[in-house]
């Protein structure tokens, strides 16, 4: 059986055959580039994802990788974690880490929303302030909109979230934003008109976007 080690660094020789030139620039112009990670070898998210599915679940694989200073490392955590044993400590020590929205919006999108914890985590980080979490509160919006479709979330939950002007208020500035509130109204017939409501306390330009959205899914 393999180590830990000896697993990442048969996936890193995997990934760096699929090395991208053209993704290493557009994540450059995107806000990654090196600013971002230490190494960007520019695979591109569908390969990583591919090649990180033959080592998965594997919890603690996915921390080692996490630690790794390098994109692809990092992304193909997401993948081989387990949800299961995503804990809120895990969240919070993970999102500290985010030097771009790229791992914010992945992290939420393909691996936090999934944990036990996420529903808890994503009402605190989209209440804190946007001026002091602004990628804690983007991933916040993605893994609401992601839970909106989860059957055993009541719908009490997110009237709530909708009511809570720390949250759906005039800071609600973020891209995820729309996408929450798109996939409340999508998956929550009780929460329609409460949804629109929530569209006269967030700012013009994502109300707008909502409203546009909601049109085409009627």
């Amino acid at each position: 059986m393999m180590t830990t080690t000896e697993k990442m660094v048969a996936l890193m020789r995997r990934l760096k055959i699929e090395m991208n030139g053209a993704v290493t620039d557009a994540m450059r112009e995107y806000g990654g580039g090196q600013r971002g990670y230490g190494v960007n070898y520019g695979v591109s998210l569908p390969t990583i994802k591919e090649v990180a599915r033959s080592y998965a679940p594997d919890h603690d694989l996915a921390q080692t990788l996490w630690r790794q200073d390098i994109r692809e490392m990092k992304l193909a955590a997401l993948f081989i974690d387990d949800p299961a044993a995503v804990t809120a400590e895990q969240m919070e020590r993970w999102g500290a880490e985010w030097p771009i929205p790229e791992l914010a919006e992945q992290c939420a999108m393909q691996l936090f929303w999934r944990s036990p914890d996420a529903l808890p985590t994503a009402a605190k980080w989209a209440a804190r302030p946007a001026a002091e979490a602004p990628l804690l509160r983007l991933a916040a919006f993605y893994m609401l909109g992601k839970l909106a479709a989860v059957e055993t979330v009541p719908d009490s939950v997110f009237g709530t979230l909708l009511d809570d002007r720390s949250v759906f208020g005039p800071e609600a500035v973020e891209r995820s934003v729309a996408y929450a509130l798109r996939e409340c109204y999508r998956h929550r017939p009780a929460l329609h008109e409460q949804v629109m409501q929530t569209l006269s306390h967030i700012p013009a330009e994502t109300a707008e976007e909502v409203r546009w959205q909601v049109e085409y899914l009627a």
